[in-house]
């Protein structure tokens, strides 16, 4: 019989194995985590009595039938938020990281600020709280280190700790926004990428050696022009977003830190038409994306040629068309030696955020609740 520390690190181990895959059999769990078929039954015993695991029987037609296992979707609870410019939105999951619940709160622009995002964050966690909640996993745009966000420009918030605000709660996981994706992601792509969030802003994430490293893209220097709202001059947020993009289709200059501040009254609606129409005609638009998108595809392509990603995803509320993406993909190509940047296949994230947020929540605090 293995010792109670090894015997819990298997749990542990196995319990990771079937939230990621969803579903298994014995026979895989043995051959993917080397487990002895011994050890693998007594620890499943104790998973079944315990509760964490369920299990369905399926019949064949022939010979005698197998069991398939899965996370008991009843065990526990976890909540995942995306804290964004837009928005506040949460979303309550069950054991088996399927959606229960979810609530929304809209960020006008007088709530921009560390009290705003306070009160809307504690609204949204009012509002999914479940008495068997094992954690609260929240990802926000910005500057994210040690469970504060340091500085989010889009969002004018500094210094702000959402445990503080969520004190009552123990288990809280803070983390970027692109991060929470990128690991997302993971779950399902074994191969190095990048992860690239494109709209008002533009962030990115980096899944290299099972590793998510920041890239703050939006604020890379690409051009000694342009005053950005962060304080820098020629950032590529100022040259490549949707800024840019709703500056090329109105034909005149817009204060990059007056659309910041002022996006939902004077810009909102306008850059929500441009999303619509770039969603259902591309071509009346296309002009204007791949104006902005040439700056954009050159530090792109920097930054795969450094990093020797073979795949990048796109996500973002501003990622609206797949057209969008094939233009980045042939400027890419067209500019940077395939020597260099290689078959790079580009392609739209199919992932959300907050349950990026609540698998690694899970993953964090699933120890705690093991025996």
């Amino acid at each position: 019989m293995p010792s109670p520390l090894l015997r819990k690190e298997n749990k542990i181990r196995i319990l990771r194995y079937i939230l990621k895959n969803g579903k298994t059999t014995r026979n895989q769990l043995a051959s993917n985590l080397n487990l002895a078929h011994s050890t693998l039954s007594y620890i499943i015993d104790e998973l079944l009595d315990e509760g964490f695991l369920v299990f369905e029987e399926i019949r064949k037609r022939r010979g005698r039938p197998y069991q398939i296992l899965k996370v008991n979707p009843e065990k526990f609870t976890a909540i995942g938020v995306k804290v964004g410019r837009e928005e506040v939105r949460g979303v309550l999951f069950d054991a088996s990281m399927n959606p229960l619940k979810e609530h929304r709160v809209q960020i006008l622009s007088g709530m921009r600020n560390n009290d705003g995002y306070t009160r809307a964050l504690r609204e949204t966690i009012e509002q999914l709280h479940s008495e068997n909640l094992l954690g609260v996993g929240i990802c926000s745009s910005g500057i994210v280190k040690e469970g504060k966000v340091i500085v989010s420009h889009v969002m004018n918030v500094k210094d702000w700790d959402p445990r503080k605000v969520l004190k009552d709660l123990e288990r809280i996981l803070v983390m970027n926004d692109s991060d929470a994706l990128c690991r997302e992601i993971s779950q399902r792509v074994n191969a190095d990428f990048l992860l690239v969030s494109y709209g008002i802003g533009i962030g990115a994430s980096l899944w290299k050696d099972k590793r998510i490293h920041h890239l703050e893209m939006g604020h890379m220097l690409a051009s000694s022009e342009g005053k950005c709202y962060c304080g820098q001059t020629g950032c590529l947020e100022y040259h490549s977003s949707e800024y840019a993009v709703l500056k090329s289709c109105l034909g005149k200059e817009i204060d990059f830190e007056d659309f910041i501040t002022s996006e939902e009254e004077k810009y909102r609606q306008t850059i929500e038409e441009l999303r619509e129409k770039a969603r259902k005609d591309f071509d009346s638009v296309k002009v204007h994306y791949e104006k902005a998108f040439k700056t954009f595809s050159v530090v792109l392509g920097n930054v795969i040629m450094g990093s020797g990603v073979s795949r990048v995803f796109f996500a973002g509320e501003g990622v609206v068309n797949e057209e969008m993406i094939k233009i980045l993909e042939e400027m890419v190509r067209a500019r940077f030696n395939r020597d260099f940047v290689g078959e790079v296949q580009f392609q739209v994230a199919n992932a959300n955020w907050m349950l990026g947020a609540a698998r690694a929540v899970v993953d964090k605090y699933l120890p705690y609740i093991v025996k």
